[in-house]
């Protein structure tokens, strides 16, 4: 028998990082009281929402390796999308960059959020928007995690893929702030100074600080 060496290509750690995400999901099931389908079932109704939000035992880790799954998958679909885009080699260290920013993107939304939640108190409502957003994007993790896996395994990065991925993605997260603020009308409508916080402290700001980054 012949002993051939085998090579690893340099896009491997695409699978090792979607393998990471399977990991991540399956190592916090065992931990959690709750089930990967109590989340899901958010999309249809809102009583893991509800208990969730009462801060049950064994909820929260979920939520948490849910959201980190859903920060993973959206820095890896737009850092692919960029490349192909721009017809660049796809490389780890770019990938890190962008996770880097996706991650620093969130972490400004919530600081913020805190900060002037906290000045100008209403932290309760604060909580109320943060927590309903972060079962939201906990679970959205698992659609954009099996996204990725058809548009880069599947479709093999195909522009035509990758523009119908980004459409379906820009769908739903646009649906998914409209059902948030749907979902949440009765406390931000209540006085117009609480709906206009809260577009400055979680839409509007980061996203001016992001533009401001990359335009410096």
């Amino acid at each position: 028998m012949n002993l051939e060496p085998r090579y690893i290509e340099l896009n491997d750690w695409i699978s090792i990082t979607i393998l990471f995400c399977v990991a991540i999901l399956a190592v916090t099931k065992w931990f959690s009281k709750y089930q990967i389908t109590d989340v899901l079932s958010s999309y249809y109704n809102n009583r893991f929402v509800k208990i969730s939000r009462n801060r049950e035992n064994g909820s929260s880790i979920l939520i948490t390796a849910s959201v980190i799954v859903y920060t993973i998958n959206i820095a890896l679909f737009i850092y692919v999308y960029y490349q192909k885009q721009q017809q660049l080699p796809i490389a780890l260290n770019g990938f890190l960059l962008s996770l880097t920013i996706t991650s620093v993107f969130f972490l400004t939304q919530h600081v913020i959020g805190k900060l002037i939640a906290t000045l100008c108190n209403f932290e309760e409502l604060l909580f109320v928007v943060q927590h309903h957003r972060n079962i939201h994007r906990a679970m959205l993790a698992y659609a954009l995690l099996i996204t990725n896996c058809i548009v880069i395994y599947v479709c093999h990065s195909s522009a035509s893929a990758l523009l119908t991925a980004l459409i379906f993605i820009g769908f739903i997260l646009f649906t998914y702030h409209l059902v948030l603020i749907y979902t949440c009308r009765s406390l931000l409508f209540s006085t117009h100074l609480y709906f206009i916080l809260y577009l400055c402290t979680l839409e509007i700001i980061p996203y001016l600080l992001l533009y401001k980054y990359f335009m410096l």
